[in-house]
């Protein structure tokens, strides 16, 4: 009998160390989730930024192009101008 005894009591230790364990292991497996769920959330955030980012990257191309081709007309006009001035500079005066 005292044997069966020594049993229980280790049965139910053990049954006490186990149920400590698994309390410990879904307490850590809630904290986990919830870092799953603020790195999702983070991650959605940070698409968004990044499908912003692309959409002001590709206004700004545009903008640029646009810029350049105005930049060109001028000079193509401040070069006809001063052709022209050239020309007039070239004539002899009668």
């Amino acid at each position: 009998m005292p044997d069966e005894a020594s049993h229980v009591l280790q049965w139910v230790r053990e049954g006490e160390r186990l149920f400590g364990q698994t309390l410990q292991a879904l307490h850590r497996g809630r904290e986990v989730e919830l870092k799953v769920e603020a790195l999702a959330d983070e991650n959605r955030r940070l698409q968004e930024d990044l499908g912003a980012l692309r959409e002001e990257v590709r206004r700004l191309r545009t903008e640029r192009v646009e810029a350049a081709e105005s930049l060109k007309a001028i000079a193509e006009h401040v070069t006809r101008l001063a052709t022209v001035a050239l020309q007039r500079l070239a004539k002899p005066i009668s």
